[in-house]
């Protein structure tokens, strides 16, 4: 089985910060998502190599609706094609009608009535007639925000919900917001690498675009093509995804394995909104020594965590691991705060998080 990784952002509410021994201190504070509402947003790879993908995603469709269902979530779910060139009128536009399909019949009537699994079963597969340059996160932005957010995809981002985007593609991110020109071809995504939007540049307009909607976190995920040592013959790294996937958190998963359903289940916990990893607003200082064979300074000590007041260990297994790559604080095991907690992180400024390109 391929490797399946989870890094889940928290959302960030205030920031405190004072000097001691020529540091900046900061105090992040953060809650667990009190809601049960998501809205998911599928991005699905309909070039010409995608036909096998998007069948195994379409089989452990139910794999992922059963994890949603058992917690009981609010969702939405729409789905959008990688084909951002601009001969495509429908480029970030939600496919099917209805727009989005929801869980509302599971309230309203009786769940036995419920279409939505045939449906979005049969979206999945949205055939392999689509562009060579593939811009996931291109169109994913797109999807969110004005003028489509008030539009034809109208009423899909709420206020108060978790906004959950989930990448199906076996080629990495082609978004160039335009600068490779009409003639471009797939070869151009690599040949002109350097010409593609940054990374770091789509994921804060996601997040803009989001909070334009209301209040809720953003975490993107993605069934990717895996790094070079452990891909396959059809896939190629994902490596702008991964990138994006590590700024937003998220599950980062195999698409060379040939059975979906684990990763559909991972990928239906994170649409769930407990989240396991929280975004730093700097990097922080962390130091691996034993603190009880190296002395250290005020300004040496590792982050303290709270949970509802409470000082929570340093632990792979029970506690807290700081994620250097992407400066979060990472919960595990039995540590993970519960809906709605209170979290509170001290700790002294190493810089910039890091942003990718």
């Amino acid at each position: 089985m391929g490797r399946v990784s989870l890094l889940l952002p928290g959302f960030l509410f205030a920031c405190d910060t004072d000097v001691n021994v020529n540091q900046v201190t900061l105090t992040d504070e953060f809650d667990q998502a009190p809601s049960n509402a998501v809205d998911i947003l599928w991005v699905i790879d309909d070039s010409t190599s995608m036909n096998e993908e998007q069948a195994a995603v379409r089989a452990a469709g139910a794999d992922f609706l059963a994890v949603l269902e058992s917690a009981d979530m609010d969702f939405q779910i729409g789905l959008i094609t990688t084909d951002g060139d601009s001969t495509n009128t429908k480029a970030g536009v939600l496919l099917g009608t209805p727009a989005f399909l929801d869980s509302s019949c599971r309230e309203d009537g009786n769940p036995a009535d419920c279409t939505y699994a045939d449906e979005l079963a049969a979206r999945f597969e949205q055939g392999t007639g689509g562009s060579d340059q593939e811009k996931g996160l291109e169109v994913a932005l797109a999807a969110v925000r004005k003028p489509l957010s008030e539009t034809f995809n109208a009423g899909f981002v709420r206020d108060g919900a978790l906004l959950m985007i989930i990448q199906l593609t076996d080629e990495n991110d082609c978004s160039d917001g335009g600068r490779l020109g009409p003639t471009a071809t797939g070869e151009d995504c690599y040949n002109r690498y350097n010409e593609l939007t940054p990374v770091g540049d789509l994921v804060s307009d996601v997040r803009d675009a989001k909070a334009d909607a209301g209040e809720g976190d953003v975490i993107m995920s993605g069934i990717i093509g895996p790094d070079a040592d452990t891909n396959c013959s059809f896939a190629v790294p994902g490596k702008r995804y991964r990138e994006a996937i590590g700024m937003f958190g998220g599950v980062e998963a195999d698409i060379c394995l040939s059975d979906y359903a684990p990763i559909m289940q991972s990928l239906g916990l994170v649409a769930t909104g407990i989240t396991t990893n929280f975004q730093l607003t700097k990097a922080a200082v962390y130091s691996v020594d034993d603190p009880a064979t190296t002395e250290k300074d005020e300004s040496e000590k590792n982050p303290v965590v709270e949970v509802e007041g409470k000082v929570v260990p340093e632990s792979a297994e029970n506690g807290w691991t700081y994620v250097d790559t992407y400066a979060q604080i990472q919960f595990n095991g039995e540590a993970v705060p519960e809906r709605a907690e209170h979290i509170i992180v001290t700790y002294y400024s190493a810089g910039p998080v890091p942003t990718g390109g």
